[in-house]
């Protein structure tokens, strides 16, 4: 059994400021113990820095995949880097300073504007947004939850996971996905395609893609612990 599992959203609850979202030393620890009895990847739109932030470190055990696909490491070390940059975003950020409560995020081939704390701002948002891909466009865009991305290079999630499978060789593990997000859907459909098996959190009816759907944070706590028998 190969686990996937999103980050905000999944493993702890979605909060206004992206550097709030601290995972609970208890579950960090039961995150941990799952990474020594199961291959485990935290799978993330986060740059690698900022899910540090959240995280802590990284143990040798667990596998990490930031930025949509764009880098995957195992522990600290680097397993795979897209060549992808990202254009020069002095331009939209200057616009996006002038909204506040608006957060830019520059990350590992792509970029993100965060809105979350500013949903009144959507419509400039979108429109400096726009405006900035249509003079530098990308290989992707990517809608979440109040946020947009713009992605540099040929990834997502679901190519991240298949990626690190292809490293690895771990082609005969059953996977199970849990995400929360539009950016998770896009790997749903792979991981089917690999006979895996696709958890949705928060979502109802059940998302095009899931086969099934957990109502919390908690609940994917819960699922964890039935479907590895660790506590």
């Amino acid at each position: 059994m190969f686990l996937f599992l999103d980050y905000d959203g999944t493993l702890v609850p979605i909060v206004n400021d992206p550097e709030r979202a601290i995972i609970h030393p208890k579950r960090k620890n039961f995150i941990l113990s799952l990474s020594e009895k199961f291959p485990l990847s935290i799978i993330t739109g986060r740059s690698f820095s900022s899910f540090k932030k959240v995280f802590g470190e990284i143990p040798q055990e667990l596998y990490l995949i930031t930025s949509h696909g764009a880098t995957i490491r195992k522990g600290e070390r680097v397993l795979y880097k897209s060549h992808a940059s990202v254009p020069d975003t002095k331009e939209i950020e200057r616009e996006l300073a002038k909204l506040e409560g608006v957060i830019f995020e520059k990350k590992e081939g792509c970029f993100a504007v965060h809105y979350r704390n500013a949903p009144q701002q959507e419509k400039r948002v979108r429109e400096v947004f726009e405006n900035f891909i249509s003079k530098n466009p990308p290989v992707r865009v990517i809608e979440g939850k109040m946020v947009l991305e713009a992605l540099y290079g040929d990834f997502d999630k679901g190519k991240g996971v298949q990626k690190l499978i292809e490293i690895e060789g771990f082609g005969d593990d059953h996977l199970i996905y849990i995400g929360d997000d539009r950016t998770d859907l896009i790997a749903f459909e792979k991981v089917k395609s690999l006979g895996g098996r696709t958890v949705f959190v928060g979502g109802h009816p059940t998302p095009q893609g899931a086969d099934e759907v957990l109502k919390s944070v908690d609940e994917v706590y819960t699922f964890l612990r039935t479907l590895t028998g660790c506590k």
